[in-house]
């Protein structure tokens, strides 16, 4: 009798359980849906939101009486490459290669490439979050000096040599062994 009991119990239970959940659902007025509508929303909406956090970053070193130079320093001692030290240049130039084209604009070339040494060319694919001017007080110079120089220290700490120079509408940049 203890078993039967038991059981009615717990189905009873059950049955409870499933009546209120399947309750609640009836009644939720708001249904959730997939806030973007493809993987490309999502890209851009999270490269977008980076970029910001990056001008929020340079914003409040600003605020400290820092510069971006001093907020790309301080990125790029607590960010790190230490996962393709010592692989050659190819892992960073991918990583490059992969930054911006997460950007739907962005575009990435190798120039030339020898085993110490690549040259690049990229555009600018964030530039035109600044059209209307600067953001929370960073400017497209100071946004770029951050986002460039601290790959120049992140490259240094792996052994290599990250060197960039915007020219217009691209950046040159190369990647070098150390010696």
């Amino acid at each position: 009798m203890k078993t039967s009991t038991r059981f009615y119990l717990s189905f009873s239970f059950s049955l409870l359980v499933s009546y209120t959940v399947c309750q609640g659902q009836e009644y939720q007025k708001i249904q959730l849906k997939d806030y973007f509508e493809s993987i490309e929303d999502k890209s851009n909406y999270n490269i977008w939101r980076t970029d910001f956090y990056i001008c929020t970053g340079i914003a409040y070193a600003k605020s400290l009486g820092k510069t971006a130079n001093d907020f790309a320093v301080f990125v790029g001692n607590h960010h790190s490459w230490e996962s393709i030290k010592g692989k050659g240049l190819e892992p960073a130039v991918q990583i490059l290669n992969g930054l911006l084209n997460l950007y739907g604009n962005g575009k990435f070339e190798i120039i030339s490439e020898s085993d110490s040494l690549v040259t690049m060319r990229s555009n600018r694919p964030y530039k035109n979050y600044f059209q209307r001017g600067p953001i929370f007080g960073v400017s497209v110079d100071e946004f770029e000096s951050c986002i460039w120089g601290h790959i120049v220290i992140m490259s240094d700490l792996i052994g290599l040599k990250f060197k960039y120079k915007i020219e217009s509408d691209q950046i040159v940049s190369s990647l070098e062994l150390k010696k």
